[in-house]
């Protein structure tokens, strides 16, 4: 297999500012479209769908933005996006309210017990408070453990969740075999594509520390950077998978 082809370019995103003379004017014409009330958000995210889908099939630069199409693109993969996000918090927060107040229901039964078994001065109280405190302790560590190992696995398949929604999956949180076997083929590729993420994320808050209004240039081209960025990982995943179909697609 070619070393080319299974490594991340870390400059192909970066490549628009020199491929294309218009990129300034196309992102400020998605700039202005966020302005437009509800429907600006679906706009931006339609497009990075669109500048995928382009540096996906080969093309260079940037596409053109289209009103509609791009609006309504958007809406649906805000859709998708909130149909997996949503169920996977609320088995999170479930996980995590039932260890820290189960625990903590427990552990004052405990203690209770304890205080009936031999009177609130007891030996029997004393030891019923203090296995009821480790109890309660227990949880309390349990469920902040619980929201650690949600986050931590959340935010990896999280990464790969927009470039298959991209692809035309519906709930790829639900599938999670085709990112795990995706990061084992190319685990280094993907560190690369987290890194060109995280830039891609710094980029669009610098709008937000120069001035407040800079942020309508920042976070498209900041939408454009990730969305070439997930490009590019597609490109990767293709290239180290066995099959036409990757698995868990």
């Amino acid at each position: 297999m070619d070393p080319q082809a299974t490594a991340i370019n870390f400059g192909a995103p970066f490549a628009i500012f020199r491929e294309d003379p218009d990129w300034m004017k196309k992102v400020a014409i998605v700039a202005v479209c966020i302005l437009i009330p509800l429907v600006g958000a679906f706009q931006l995210i339609g497009y990075g769908h669109r500048c995928y889908a382009h540096a996906r099939a080969g093309e260079k630069g940037l596409p053109n933005p289209v009103l509609g199409e791009d609006i309504g693109t958007g809406f649906f993969d805000w859709l998708k996006m909130l149909g997996n996000i949503f169920p996977v918090m609320i088995i999170m927060w479930a996980v995590v309210f039932g260890c820290m107040f189960g625990g903590t229901m427990l552990g004052t039964l405990v203690a209770g017990a304890g205080g009936a078994a031999g009177g609130p001065d007891s030996g029997a109280a004393a030891a019923g408070g203090g296995i009821g405190a480790i109890i309660m302790m227990v949880s309390m560590l349990g469920g902040y453990l619980a929201i650690f190992v949600f986050a931590f696995f959340f935010g990896i398949l999280s990464i790969d969740m927009t470039r298959r929604i991209y692809n035309g999956e519906t709930f790829p949180m639900f599938s999670p075999s085709g990112t795990i076997g995706a990061i084992k083929r190319a685990p280094m590729a993907f560190v690369m594509t987290w890194l060109l993420l995280m830039l891609s994320g710094m980029i669009g808050s610098l709008g937000i520390i120069v001035c407040y209004v800079g942020i309508l240039a920042t976070l498209p081209l900041a939408t454009v950077l990730r969305a070439l960025s997930l490009a590019e990982w597609d490109r990767v995943v293709k290239a180290t998978t066995p099959d036409p179909i990757e698995t868990g697609y």
